[in-house]
């Protein structure tokens, strides 16, 4: 069955399907993707604190659609993790080596000359191929000057490829940063121009992202530490948006409390907005104070874990974030995932239209696979987690460029959306 689109917008952009899938077969489908997230130490979590991001805003907002939520205005922001968080051991294989499972060398050639790498340039890489039997495939250790003499075309070509494969991690887990200027990623202020020039003919480009998988090739030819940890600072910047909403004199209080205050909080949502109404026409509130606790506390900020925690990969991720919202302090049991599993199947159920406040979107491969959950917001806006990094802040993001953002996984995800049972 297709239901409609979770976003209308004016705008070209492209279509969100959305089917009803039966639960129990969702369930069933998720756990190929979601069980590494749960590390073998999920009995040993410690709630988890945060570190406040440094946030540069920008003066300018949009509007948003408006809706039962009321009128929203949106504003640009980037988020940067504190410079005590940022550490330089970043990067993943010293050397370039790249993982294709499944395939012999015949594959791998016809698969590089399909992106674009000359003929004579693959028939070398072949000659220097290694036959890996774990993984019934062919392992590429590439000249890293040939690496780097790349084209940004032909690195997007070939390292989108290798990013569908777990082991190629320097390509599934790259830096990346939504938009179309450097300069706006590499902050002038933190990034010399030196850096800048060694770091640019590396960024290749996936959907609306520029990314950057090649740190190893550079870091022996950056100077000191304190250039490297500015440059990871700059990498790991974050855009985002704030959410300010409108009540003015023609507000229906009513509804807004109806909407914001989903998970028994109207009572609690209320006086704010009545605050703001009293303003007259100037009258705005930043969403964050009508979310939940959970979320208030972690959104535009950086998990922060203790040496422990950190040996035992105890790290929040998407759907752990989503289970959290609406609970007045985050359950970490969730980090366990029978537990996650029994909780989706037993306190949530699938809606197909109409979406509220704290509904959890589940972002779906062609296969059936769950790749990412987040929280709908209002209008196409979800709270999300994107990854289980601790330099991967909590943020507001659209849906399109939360699809965008995993689009090595999946072009076209189908989402689907569930609603906790007592809201």
């Amino acid at each position: 069955m297709i239901l409609r689109k979770l976003c209308d917008s004016k705008d070209a952009r492209p279509h969100t399907t959305m089917r009803a899938v039966p639960l129990f077969w969702l369930i069933a489908l998720s756990a190929i993707l979601i069980a590494p997230w749960f590390g073998k130490a999920a009995n040993n979590v410690k709630p988890v604190s945060q570190d406040r991001a440094e946030i540069l805003a920008s003066p300018r907002g949009k509007a948003a659609r408006s809706g039962k939520w009321g009128d929203l205005t949106l504003v640009p922001i980037v988020l940067s993790p504190p410079m005590e968080l940022v550490s330089t051991e970043w990067g993943f294989k010293r050397q370039p080596t790249w993982f294709f499972p499944g395939m012999n060398e015949d594959m791998v050639v016809q698969a590089l000359q399909s992106v674009g790498v000359s003929a004579t340039d693959a028939a070398r890489l072949r000659a220097g191929a290694e036959s890996e039997p774990r993984i019934a495939g062919v392992v590429l250790k590439p000249d890293p000057s040939w690496v780097r003499s790349l084209t940004p075309e032909i690195r997007a070509g070939i390292y989108n490829m290798l990013a569908k494969g777990e082991l190629n991690s320097d390509q599934t887990r790259p830096f990346k940063y939504h938009g179309s200027s450097l300069e706006d990623w590499l902050n002038p202020g933190l990034v010399s121009e030196n850096t800048r020039q060694l770091v640019e003919p590396l960024v290749y480009r996936d959907g609306g992202y520029m990314v950057l998988s090649d740190i190893e090739l550079i870091r022996s030819e950056i100077g000191s530490d304190d250039d490297l940890r500015r440059l990871a600072k700059a990498l790991l910047r974050n855009p985002t948006v704030m959410a300010r909403l409108s009540v003015g004199p023609t507000a229906d209080l009513n509804a807004l409390v109806e909407y914001w205050g989903r998970g028994g909080r109207r009572t609690k949502i209320r006086p704010q907005l009545e605050s703001a109404a009293e303003k007259g026409g100037d009258g705005f509130i930043d969403v964050i104070h009508l979310l939940p606790p959970f979320a208030q506390s972690h959104l535009y900020c950086y998990p922060t874990f203790s040496d422990a925690e950190l040996n035992n990969l105890a790290l929040a991720n998407c759907i752990w974030t989503s289970l959290n919202f609406f609970l007045p302090a985050p359950d970490n049991r969730l980090l366990d995932f029978n537990v996650a599993l029994k909780t989706l199947q037993e306190d949530y159920f699938i809606v197909k239209a109409d979406f509220e406040l704290g509904d959890i979107v589940a972002f779906l491969d062609g296969r059936g696979n769950v790749f990412h959950t987040a929280v709908y917001i209002a209008d196409d806006l979800l709270f999300t987690k994107n990854g289980i990094s601790a330099m991967a802040p909590w943020t507001l993001m659209s849906i399109d460029d939360v699809k965008d953002y995993y689009r090595s996984l999946s072009e076209n995800p189908v989402l689907l959306v569930h609603r906790r049972k007592s809201s």
